[in-house]
């Protein structure tokens, strides 16, 4: 028993260096934003009750309006990109080697950031971009303002895009990592066999790539539903995104609405633990029920 109990403070401090960040900033914002959402710890004394700020925020129509848009760009944004990145890491795996090299062309968004993304959008699909000025040029359009607003439609359309454009290659990564390790040779078996490309995709193919496609797809979305960046460049004013509505909260108002802004936060990350542990059960019931058919 104590040979165990030595052996576990020995590893407790070896993992010491990479435990005391996450414990002190993690662990530790999550606390406070805790805490302030209950008027603790707060700039100024709170004078309210403890959930006061949670009743303001559930009461509010448009909290619900943006957390529903929130949900809806984060969906939509996060299939998109493993949808796309599927089908484009199973042809970029099926290139010959030669031409492996120039497939990587597809890692570049990876180097830029969400906000520089975002910018690319802007450039190409606004009504004075790229491709409202081709259309102009091409005579498809007569003046710039005749190009379609894809951007602020009250849709959320740039967002999407951005995250997708962004997100496609992060999950094409995780894929072809799944790929290299797939043996070809149950492919070519299925082929002999009479079995159409695409069912040769979907039932084989598909089943080894699920574990890839639903971390990325938590990740992506989880993501897409709480970030900052893109939205401050790309995001329609009503209804809002989220986090949009938590700096709104923060930085342009009077600091006694702090625990409105914290609530919201609390709100999300309660949200996040409960979306992972949602889908975790509900693919683990489905794959359970396939192998039972």
């Amino acid at each position: 028993m104590s040979w165990t109990s030595n052996r576990t403070a020995i590893l407790i401090l070896k993992l010491s260096p990479l435990m005391l960040p996450f414990v002190v900033l993690f662990c530790g914002g999550v606390f406070l934003t805790v805490c302030q959402s209950l008027g603790l710890f707060t700039p100024l004394p709170h004078t309210g009750g403890l959930v006061d700020a949670y009743t303001v925020i559930l009461s509010d129509p448009s909290f619900f309006a943006s957390a529903g848009f929130s949900f809806g760009v984060a969906l939509a944004s996060a299939a998109g990109s493993v949808t796309a990145a599927t089908f484009l890491a199973y042809r970029v795996w099926q290139l010959p080697k030669m031409m492996a090299g120039a497939a990587l062309v597809y890692k570049i968004p990876l180097i830029l950031p969400h906000i520089a993304v975002a910018f690319v959008v802007l450039v190409f699909w606004s009504q004075s971009g790229i491709l409202a000025s081709l259309a102009h040029a091409l005579g498809l359009i007569q003046s710039m303002q005749e190009f379609p607003n894809v951007l602020f439609s009250g849709w959320g359309v740039g967002m999407i895009l951005a995250y997708t454009l962004k997100g496609t290659p992060f999950a094409m990564l995780l894929i072809l990592a799944l790929l290299v390790r797939f043996d070809v040779r149950q492919i070519q078996t299925a082929a002999m066999l009479g079995a159409s490309r695409s069912r040769i995709f979907f039932s084989i193919v598909m089943p080894r790539l699920a574990p890839a496609l639903h971390t990325s797809f938590i990740i992506l979305f989880l993501y897409s539903f709480g970030a900052f960046d893109i939205p401050y460049i790309l995001s329609e004013s009503r209804p809002g995104m989220l986090s949009l509505h938590v700096f709104d909260l923060y930085f342009k108002h009077d600091l006694a609405r702090r625990p409105e802004a914290m609530a919201i936060l609390t709100l999300m990350f309660g949200f996040a633990v409960l979306f992972i542990i949602a889908y975790s059960k509900t693919v683990t019931r489905l794959e359970n029920g396939v192998r039972k058919l």
